[in-house]
């Protein structure tokens, strides 16, 4: 397929693509702005624009369900002591080498409480009203289980490091590999050498998604960063955090009920005489139309051609909006889910004649 021929309607894919929004407004000090977020509290995100090619490199990636990649912030340390015992984990206590910022390999411990030391004391000495802030943040690089060697997993995270952060934020950086997949521990120092924080924002999150994805796809891994909503999601992920919460305290015998607030409010939609949409969920079956919209649109477009490979991503394509799931919250589908149970339940009630001769209603006397 020739770039030139613009097969794919751009416009409505990127759209679909678009990445988070959202920022922190740039104050005195300036704060590390990552992606391309508008100016202001909540700015807008730009996607790249992408050429044909790519956009059809992407497109076939999504379809095929190329495994999307993970980068997420793990932790805060504060403090020289709460930094050096972080060090510690990542660093399995002097089990693991670990590779910093300036190409160092460290595996002595006493050489990172140095470092702590010094993170710790560049912190204090830029914070000039004494504020409580973190040191450093802690990031987690991974990939699905399987889906990725760790040499060629920390090669990626090495490069990603230095992409982002070279000559400005000192980091460390360490490869797991004794869980069930291979991930990397990045940690950063939140102060830079410029007088920039450190501190990303959901737009900023997905831009290093989308530049570790870069990474590995350079090393000849298939990888991909996108928004779950362009994947046809709508419902949010548990958040680990929650998870941890939940297993911590089932030690102790007690659970905490993760889904009993949908289940509330499932039952109050359910049951209730005028049934109305939440704004969230309006939007985001609104949302789903335009991205399913836009890959109905570009399968169109590529069944057009009268190419076999393009007629064989217009069918890929066509089958990834079939397996999609509905576009409906959790609060939602559990409603849908006591609707249905409740008319069954008054079907199997019914007798096997239907309702029967309608009774007269009972005499309440007269009215006064």
């Amino acid at each position: 397929m020739v770039e030139e021929e613009g097969i794919l309607p751009l416009p409505s894919l990127m759209e679909a693509w678009r990445p988070p929004t959202g920022g922190k407004r740039t104050l005195r000090g300036a704060y590390v702005r990552i992606g391309r977020g508008g100016p202001g509290r909540g700015g807008q995100a730009r996607p790249v624009p992408l050429s044909q090619a790519e956009a059809r490199a992407k497109l076939e990636r999504i379809v095929r369900k190329a495994p999307e990649v993970m980068v997420k912030v793990s932790g805060k340390q504060y403090g020289a002591h709460h930094l050096s015992e972080h060090f510690g984990y990542v660093a399995r206590h002097g089990k693991l080498a670990v590779r910093s910022s300036e190409g160092e390999i460290i595996e002595d411990p006493k050489r990172l409480k140095e470092i702590a030391r010094d993170w710790a004391m560049l912190d204090e000495a830029m914070n000039e009203h004494g504020c409580d802030r973190p040191t450093s943040l802690s990031l987690v690089l991974s990939m699905p289980g399987g889906s990725t060697d760790p040499e060629t997993l920390q090669d990626a995270a090495h490069a990603f490091a230095r992409i982002l952060f070279e000559d400005n934020h000192a980091y460390i950086l360490a490869l797991h590999t004794d869980t069930d997949h291979p991930h990397v521990h990045l940690t950063v120092a939140t102060e830079g050498a410029d007088g920039t924080r450190f501190n990303p924002r959901k737009a900023d999150l997905h831009h290093m998604r989308e530049t570790f994805a870069h990474e590995l796809r350079a090393r000849g891994i298939a990888a991909e960063a996108t928004p779950r909503r362009a994947r046809g999601h709508v419902q949010k992920r548990v958040r680990s955090a929650a998870l941890h919460l939940d297993a911590r305290i089932g030690q102790v015998g007690r659970r905490l009920n993760m889904d009993e607030l949908n289940v509330l409010r499932a039952r109050a939609f359910a049951h209730a005489r005028d049934e109305e949409r939440r704004p969230q969920d309006v939007m985001a079956l609104v949302r789903q139309k335009q991205i399913r919209g836009a890959y109905a649109e570009a399968a169109v477009a590529l069944a057009r051609t009268g190419e076999a490979d393009d007629q064989a991503l217009s069918d890929e394509i066509a089958g990834f909006l079939a397996a999609m799931p509905p576009a409906v919250s959790r609060r939602l589908a559990l409603a849908r889910e006591m609707i249905q149970g409740r008319q069954a339940t008054q079907l199997a009630r019914e007798p096997e004649g239907g309702a029967g001769p309608e009774r007269p209603p009972p005499d309440r006397g007269r009215e006064r």
